[in-house]
């Protein structure tokens, strides 16, 4: 006799899912006594922070966040936050690092979460994701066989818990008001227009004149917030992008140098190359030979 199945359908959340590959950078288990505070630098792939133990404030944009143990935060590309330890207790917490291939499909992945901002959701790590954890970083550090499947195993679960959660209502942002200060909202406002501009020769004064301040005082706040002077906060930013290009793009070194606001090719290969000791060709070359094995 002939049994007949019915395949199982794929459900809404499983379908979104298949859309996006992700690529696991790193993985591992932080812990450090007070004091804590890091700022965080521009980089282009999401974090997760799952915490275990000690009070932290997360402080982005005009929002405060108060985390602890129990809670997740998710940061999403090019995320400005600063985090800072509260009490005495020793802050620990798992981290998990991630980008999403294709790289076209990292718009669509952050508006299928809607993860245009940082993301803390209270109470959300239990005692199993924990096991998870622990299990899947010990075999990520002791290379044991199927170590990358495992972790991004962990990661599309976690994935799909964060889209039921969301459409649940559960677990929402907390926030309490909190009004940064101004060296941080002048801050702000040049990162968006970076972002926003990338193409284009940004000057000192352009910043200056799109936060409505002197030189020197954007010059105190970049100092302040990220102990760099706003010119060397711009090359940064520029060349960050340009090694993304090189590494997730077959553009030419051209249509990047243009990508990034540089004038020339020429003023782009000898920047490039005074601050990472290769030229973007040679880089290039070195990330896909990494890549490859050699």
């Amino acid at each position: 006799m002939n049994s007949i199945y019915t395949p199982i359908k794929k459900d809404p959340f499983s379908k979104i899912e298949e859309e996006f590959d992700y690529e696991i950078l790193k993985i591992g288990r932080f812990t450090k006594k007070p004091p804590l505070i890091n700022h965080s630098i521009f980089m282009n792939h999401f974090k997760i922070l799952f915490f275990l133990r000690g009070r932290c404030r997360v402080i982005v944009e005009d929002q405060e966040y108060q985390v602890g143990p129990g809670d997740l935060l998710i940061v999403p590309v090019n995320a400005f936050y600063t985090v800072s330890s509260e009490g005495e207790e020793t802050i620990e917490f798992f981290f998990l690092h991630f980008t999403v291939q294709p790289v076209h499909k990292i718009a669509r992945f952050i508006e299928s979460l809607e993860l245009t901002q940082i993301l803390v959701l209270h109470d959300t790590i239990n005692e199993v994701l924990v096991h998870q954890l622990e299990h899947t970083i010990k075999k990520v550090n002791e290379q044991q066989p199927g170590y990358y499947l495992e972790a991004v195993l962990l990661l599309q679960s976690l994935m799909l818990r964060l889209r039921i959660l969301r459409q649940e209502g559960d677990h929402q942002q907390s926030a309490s008001p909190h009004v940064r200060s101004s060296e941080e909202t002048v801050f702000n406002q040049c990162v968006r227009y970076l972002q926003e501009h990338l193409n284009e020769n940004i000057t000192v004064d352009k910043l200056c004149e799109i936060a409505h301040v002197s030189q020197s005082y954007l010059y105190r706040c970049f100092k302040k917030l990220v102990q760099q002077s706003p010119s060397q906060f711009i090359l940064q930013f520029k060349l960050q992008k340009s090694q993304e290009l090189l590494k997730t793009t077959d553009d030419s070194i051209t249509a990047i140098a243009d990508a990034t606001g540089f004038s020339s090719i020429y003023l782009f290969c000898s920047t490039f190359k005074a601050a990472l000791g290769l030229t973007p060709t040679q880089f290039r070359k070195h990330f896909k030979n990494q890549g490859s094995g050699d």
